[in-house]
């Protein structure tokens, strides 16, 4: 959805806007695997995650809000999972245990990083 947004495109097709998911900013996904690289937590399973969720329905807002762009959502049938589970979120407790000063952005911060504002 947000090339989307970047490309100026007039209409979205997407599934369903009522799923939650954790969406992570590329920068502190690298900057959790430099950290691990440095803790070195072998044979552990470590969720890089940013903890909170979000709608897609929120994910089309704030593209609307940083970039003035209305774009027109369609929900198309084709797309949406009998089977869709509604929300997914990760548990990053132990990477933050790990790497004590990672840090992720808001996700309105990724978003405005990654596309032109209005």
């Amino acid at each position: 959805s947000v090339a989307h947004f970047a490309r100026k495109a007039s209409t979205i097709e997407l599934g369903n806007l009522d799923v939650w998911r954790d969406f992570s900013d590329v920068r502190a996904v690298v900057s959790a695997y430099r950290g691990l690289l440095e803790a070195r937590p072998v044979g552990q399973t470590i969720n890089v995650s940013s903890g909170v969720t979000h709608s897609l329905r929120e994910v089309i807002d704030m593209c609307r809000d940083i970039t003035g762009q209305d774009i027109d959502v369609q929900v198309n049938p084709a797309f949406v999972r009998a089977n869709e589970v509604k929300t997914l979120c990760g548990n990053n407790a132990r990477l933050r245990a790990l790497v004590h000063d990672w840090e992720t952005p808001p996700l309105r911060e990724t978003l405005s990083w990654m596309l032109p504002s209005a």
